[in-house]
């Protein structure tokens, strides 16, 4: 059975055939006299040719030899198109960045304080409750509401965040306004748990996904658990308590241990705590 052919001895080739020889081709490439000789008899076994005639005043092609270069020209030039599309920055990474919804929409609504167009990452947001996997490559970077506790993540901490009651400014000292609870997977958030264990018989309108009800707070029409950054941002909200200190997070940059050296990841860790640690609140603008 004939083995797979290697491209790479296919280029160690073509450069020993250009240069009429191992000293030159060694001298071009980089690659060592005797590896190159290996690598070329290495292809004629897996092509099952011969492709030069080793004679003492170097490498002379064969008939194959020849046909294959003529082959392996065309090869080069289109090998020396993908150098020139990947320099031109098309092929910038794409940095796969986990959160919950709030994080993630503040990262959106801040976005030019931590990346710009002429940046070597792209950022890809993924707003998710459930924690994506690191350790199997599924993101890049996941924010995190705790240090990372298997070896082969690491971690970088980035700040707090608090936890307080808001409500709408304009309702007035006599209105009663119930709560906003929350239902299906959030429910079993430490703050859909708070809401109910605290409030359960107040609540007046329930939701899936907290992020998407603040209008209705600001409407007064419940009163809502937010993060800080979230309900300080906002003039028409009020703080209805001081921060509830059980709910109060730790906030981490977590990433596989074999990626945080590599270059575009360590850019974005190092943009993204940077941004974190200034304690930034959500855009006001909905």
């Amino acid at each position: 059975m004939k083995r797979n052919m290697d491209w790479e001895d296919m280029r160690l080739f073509l450069a020993v055939a250009k240069a009429g020889g191992l000293a030159g081709a060694a001298q071009k490439t980089g690659v060592s006299a005797a590896t190159l000789g290996r690598r070329v008899s290495s292809l004629e076994r897996s092509l099952n040719v011969r492709l030069v005639e080793r004679e003492a005043r170097g490498y002379q092609l064969t008939s194959a030899g020849r046909e294959l270069v003529l082959q392996l020209e065309d090869m080069d030039q289109v090998a020396r198109s993908i150098c020139t599309w990947r320099d031109s920055g098309r092929t910038r990474r794409r940095i796969r960045i986990s959160a919950g919804d709030w994080t993630t929409r503040l990262l959106m609504d801040n976005v030019d304080e931590f990346w710009s167009p002429d940046a070597d990452w792209v950022p890809e947001f993924l707003a998710d409750p459930h924690n994506r996997d690191v350790a199997r490559r599924q993101i890049d970077i996941g924010i995190r509401s705790r240090r990372p506790k298997q070896e082969w993540l690491a971690g970088r901490k980035t700040g707090i965040v608090r936890f307080a009651v808001y409500q709408a400014k304009c309702v007035s000292p006599e209105q009663e306004v119930g709560w906003l609870g929350l239902i299906e997977d959030e429910a079993h958030f430490p703050t859909g748990s708070w809401i109910r264990e605290n409030h359960g018989d107040e609540i007046a309108i329930t939701v899936n996904k907290a992020a998407l009800a603040l209008p209705l707070v600001r409407k007064g029409k419940a009163r809502m658990l937010l993060p800080m950054f979230v309900g300080e941002a906002f003039d028409d909200l009020m703080r209805m308590t001081d921060p509830i200190d059980s709910l109060q997070t730790e906030r981490w940059l977590v990433m596989h241990q074999d990626e945080r050296h590599e270059p575009q990841v360590r850019q974005a860790v190092s943009a993204l705590g940077n941004f974190l640690k200034q304690d930034p609140y959500l855009s006001p603008i909905l």
